[in-house]
């Protein structure tokens, strides 16, 4: 049986911002080459302001909804992570600013390029006064290859590692069938969450469930789950690390999914705060004299991703022409407010998590970004291609994205393709990413994605190779899948950074997609709290027990 696959599927909002943008930002690196929006001349920020104090409570919302689990291996979307990062640790800790720093294991060692030995941080406990050992480390991350469980994380990211042993008392080793330089930074997030051995063996199915519930070792721990309604999450007092400890006594996390609601809520101050707030209630949050919004660095991208149907979308060059036709400049400054770089990489300087004198010149080096209808137009006279028609699926419930699809339609009218585009529920288009039949009548689809939310560029340019299971258009360019298969093994980080530049120069182009815009995080905070994380980090970084008192 092979092991069971899940991907991160649902839209990702990430619109404007207009005030408090220069507090508390850590430098923000210049977008793609070629671009020039109004969101390039901001600071994306990574913290928000710290907090004054502690705070007896705070209410947050989870605009993606409510979780499905809180069991880790099952945490693989927005509401799934942004809940267990405050509670559940990995054994490294991706931080606001994308760095990697040591986490639950204060050491890690590579004896060579296929081993890796961890050392357990000693003084941990669980909420319920148990040890953390370096069994609960083995039993955590074995779960991720247990083919009976599933567990979403296990493939790609388990799939070179051989055996995971204790080695000493607190002494963990991961032998891996190549070399991997990508799991040390996997290890920050879901995929290297530690929970209790017995805690989990002991609630059986019932794990990560409302009845179940859960046994970590995070700054907050888990209360209660009110099905529909709330998860509530309180003050670990014995939490090992006084840097990070929470400030508030307790937290509230809501479900709330309705955009309307969500701003009323924010405004009368119901809610406290939110990730990702909806395109609609941008313009009377920005307007609200009772909070700040604020901008994050992040690691998203929007693109139209072609899927393998055998049609006109194969052709590279109606793609380069669809792509040099496009107005991602208006998408970028209407549809985003300047919140979004026109670019043509899904790698945005979120994603440059080591290396990053390489990663500016790689970005340097790709071709310009704006808008030039009369070289598509040349384009498809000489290909022949005036007169081809495309079918371009998206999700009915995101403006942004029924936005894009119409800016995308006009590019094809000026050059003379047609561009049908089909809306589809949410649940139908989810199942796009997952089913090669619900994709066969489209040529492509507008995706929302991140790459994990991890600062590795090889998450998101893997994906364009026969490496991936979710390489859609079927691409195999050899200047990207021998870039990222050298990257996978590559333990050096210039070395490494070097051959995805490679990869990503290859991908655009080859036009694997036609990347639209590279988003910010958007965040609000009313004028009771401050200290939250800003960035898209706070998928695994405990983001609310910075949160206190403004």
């Amino acid at each position: 049986m092979s092991r069971t696959s899940h991907r991160f599927a649902a839209a990702a909002l990430v619109v404007p911002l207009a005030v408090g943008l220069a507090a508390c930002s850590a430098e923000r690196p210049s977008p793609s080459a070629g671009s020039d929006s109004a969101g390039a001349e901001l600071d994306w920020i990574t913290t928000t302001p710290a907090a004054s104090g502690p705070i007896d409570s705070f209410t947050w919302n989870l605009t993606s909804g409510e979780p499905a689990s809180l069991d880790w291996i099952y945490a693989y979307s927005d509401s799934e992570n942004t809940t267990l990062a405050n509670m559940c640790e990995s054994l490294m800790l991706q931080t606001p600013d994308f760095g990697l720093e040591p986490g639950l294991a204060e050491k890690v060692d590579r004896p060579d390029d296929t081993t890796m030995v961890l050392t357990i941080r000693s003084g941990v406990t669980f909420w319920d006064g148990s040890p953390l050992t370096a069994e609960d480390v083995v039993f955590s991350l074995s779960r991720n290859l247990d083919d009976a469980a599933g567990s979403y994380w296990g493939v790609p990211f388990y799939d070179r590692v051989a055996s995971i042993e204790q080695t000493g008392e607190l002494q963990v080793t991961i032998t891996f069938t190549e070399p991997d330089a990508l799991f040390e930074r996997m290890l920050a997030t879901a995929a290297g969450v530690v929970g209790s051995k017995a805690y989990v063996e002991q609630a059986g199915e019932a794990y990560g469930t409302a009845s179940g519930g859960i046994m970590c070792t995070g700054p907050f721990q888990f209360d209660g789950w009110k099905p529909g309604t709330n998860i509530t999450m309180s003050r670990y007092a014995d939490y090992w690390n006084d840097d990070r400890a929470a400030l508030a006594d307790s937290a509230t996390l809501t479900f709330v999914t309705d955009e309307s609601t969500i701003a009323s809520s924010l405004l009368s101050g119901d809610i406290d705060g939110t990730y990702r707030v909806p395109l609609s209630a941008t313009e009377p949050l920005m307007n609200s004299d009772s909070g700040s919004f604020y901008l994050g660095a992040s690691t998203d991208w929007v693109a139209v991703r072609p899927t393998e149907k055998d049609g006109p979308f194969q052709n590279a060059e109606l793609r380069r022409a669809l792509s040099l036709a496009y107005d991602r400049q208006a998408l970028a400054d209407t549809v985003y407010r300047g919140t979004a770089a026109p670019s043509l990489t899904p790698i945005q300087p979120g994603a440059w998590g080591y290396a990053k004198d390489v990663w500016e010149q790689g970005a340097a080096e790709l071709p310009p970004v704006a808008q030039d209808v009369d070289a598509a137009k040349k384009l498809v006279d000489d290909g022949g291609l005036a007169g081809q028609s495309i079918t371009v699926a998206l999700p009915a419930e995101t403006e942004a994205d029924n936005k894009a699809a119409e800016l995308l339609a006009a590019a094809g009218k000026a050059i003379g393709i047609e561009v049908k585009t089909q809306t589809l529920p949410l649940t139908s288009f989810n199942a796009l990413y997952f089913d090669a039949a619900a994709r066969a009548e489209y040529d492509a689809f507008i995706v929302n994605e991140y790459g994990a939310g991890v600062a590795d560029p090889i998450v998101s340019l893997s994906e364009f190779t026969p490496l991936s299971a979710y390489n859609y258009g079927l691409l195999d360019e050899p200047s990207v899948t021998d870039n990222v298969a050298a990257a996978f093994g590559e333990l050096d980080d210039t070395a490494r950074a070097e051959s995805l530049v490679a990869a990503q120069a290859g991908l655009v182009d080859s036009m694997g997609l036609i990347n639209l815009v590279n988003p910010g995080m958007r965040l609000y905070l009313n004028d009771r709290i401050s200290g939250a994380t800003a960035s898209l980090a706070f998928l695994y970084y405990p983001w609310a027990a910075g949160i206190g008192a403004k």
